[in-house]
């Protein structure tokens, strides 16, 4: 049994004086040992007709249900775009959107970031349902502008569709007055009958299942999907690789059900390479000290698992003596002379791959400490290669922890992002290593697209193997950041997002008084 998700849902008595109270509704899932998730839930209430959805249900969602309120949907005057419904869908779905102008722009691009469709609509300020038909693809991702914002979802097809895909406005109103729009809303008395129905995708079939309930506690509903027998694999395990300097022999658990195996380097199936039945592979003639990265992918006649996603290093060399010349040129209360990006030859070691350290190496804790007395009242974060050395480790200043007046310092060796969530914003930027002068001359923006969470495994000051999900937006910038550098990727290359498949594209956002990543 696997929890999906869960509903933080808030009730309000019907006389507006009496307290607000609060339960919270998890749904579980029922199955055969398969990895099945839900894709949806449909809440209904029978008692008045009304109903809402729940869309992708990968991450708690909170739910306000009013009692006697019917337009229950807040805005705050800004543009919303909610995932659209069904997903997955075989032919036609919809998408609702809240657009405070009367001006909207629609661009849908496929999995490849290929333009596949360019649309304007006229529409009165407020609610607006669109429909989308889907063309050949099997993946969209629509990005909807009024000019001053821009709000983008991903959509999963799983049937058949024409050549060319086609979207338009179903509906439009600025207050829920009939009886499409007034079914998005949810109301919710106590005692009120509800039907609960979900959705997975299971063998490239939508399947579903229900319950009704009237709940006044918190309460857990499972839905019963063991009657399924043709389903896609589970996804394969890790098994530690055996590594040297120059190679990796990787290596994952046999899975039930599964006839094959597919493995890339990078998280993209469909240009993965086929494994056959082997749970092993090997690679040879690599560079030492090097994080290497392989998504593997168990598959049967029903579809693909999850992907396992290791990430495994060779063993890395010992400080060269010109790395010992640098480290010790001064004591632990000095700092380091700065790369700068526009210098030669500054910006060979700052486009350069940094190689792993070995956390015995007897000057490690010298460079550490010279590192830190090098970034503190300067920034919020610096890299090795910054300082001259093409070697992975990082300070980070987490501002997701301390007070409100101390966000302490902390040291990562050998770090490495393995995740990254779907969504991205546009954020404030800068470097240590782009000086005022540089941004001038070269004219590079403050700014990069990043990943508001990040699955980061590194080892800490005590040599502790660590694997740690970074929530907070403005220190997962930082990590991202600081490893960027790591692989010799400056914050400006970040300003054109890549790989639209796997990255929603949200507002820009202002760090307020927060200083640039430097």
């Amino acid at each position: 049994m696997k929890t999906i998700f869960s509903l933080f849902v808030a009730f309000l008595c019907a006389n507006l004086l009496s307290a607000q109270t609060s339960i919270v509704i998890s749904f579980d899932i029922n199955q055969n040992g398969s990895q099945l998730v839900l894709d949806s839930v449909l809440i209904e209430n029978q008692t008045n007709s009304t109903d809402t959805i729940i869309r992708w249900p990968l991450n708690s969602l909170e739910i306000d249900m009013l009692s006697g309120i019917e337009d229950n949907i807040v805005t705050n005057n800004e543009l919303q775009v909610k995932q659209n419904f069904p997903n997955p869908f075989a032919s036609k779905t919809i998408i609702e959107v809240y657009n405070p102008k009367k001006t909207l722009s629609v661009n849908v691009f496929d999995t490849q970031g290929k333009h596949l469709l360019k649309e304007t609509f006229e529409m009165k300020p407020g609610f607006g349902l669109f429909e989308f038909t889907p063309g050949a693809d099997s993946q969209y991702v629509v990005s909807f502008s009024n000019g001053s914002e821009e709000k983008s979802i991903k959509m999963i097809h799983d049937g058949n569709g024409n050549n060319n895909c086609s979207i338009k406005l179903q509906s439009s109103n600025s207050v829920f007055i009939d009886k499409t729009l007034k079914n998005l809303a949810f109301t919710y008395t106590d005692g009120d009958d509800l039907t609960f129905t979900a959705y997975t995708t299971a063998c490239y079939t939508v399947e579903n299942a229900s319950i009704s309930g009237s709940p006044s506690d918190s309460f857990t509903y499972t839905f019963d999907f063991t009657h399924l027998t043709d389903l896609q694999p589970d996804s394969p395990a890790r098994i530690p690789a055996t590594v040297d300097e120059t190679s990796l022999a990787w290596s994952w658990t046999n899975v039930d059900g599964a006839t094959g195996y597919k493995f890339n380097t990078v998280n993209d199936y469909e240009t993965a390479t086929d494994n056959g039945s082997s749970n092993s592979l090997n690679w040879t003639d690599l560079s030492a000290g090097i994080n290497y990265s392989l998504y593997v992918w168990a598959y049967n006649d029903c579809g693909v698992s999850f992907p396992l996603h290791i990430v495994e290093a060779t063993t890395t060399t010992a400080f060269t003596q010109d790395e010992i010349d640098l480290i010790t040129s001064g004591t632990e209360n000095q700092d380091f002379d700065l790369m700068y990006i526009c210098e030669q030859p500054d910006s060979v070691v700052l486009r350069s791959q940094s190689i792993n350290v070995n956390l015995d190496e007897e000057n490690l804790i010298l460079l550490k400490d010279r590192m830190k007395t090098t970034v503190l009242g300067e920034g919020v974060g610096i890299a090795a290669p910054q300082i001259g050395i093409n070697r992975n480790v990082i300070w980070v200043q987490r501002y997701d922890k301390g007070s409100a007046l101390i966000k302490p310092w902390e040291v990562y060796y050998n770090p490495v992002i393995s995740a990254y969530s779907d969504t991205v914003a546009l954020r404030n930027d800068g470097c240590l290593s782009v000086p005022g002068d540089c941004v001038s001359d070269y004219s590079i923006a403050g700014n990069s697209y990043r990943a508001l969470w990040v699955d980061v495994q590194y080892y800490d000051i005590d040599g502790n193997f660590v694997q740690e999900r970074i929530n907070h937006q403005y220190t997962a910038h930082i990590f991202q950041h600081e490893i960027d550098h790591l692989n010799g990727i400056m914050y400006f290359d970040r300003q054109v997002l890549e790989n639209p498949d796997k990255f929603v594209v949200v507002d820009g956002e202002s760090y307020g008084d927060l200083p640039k990543i430097d």
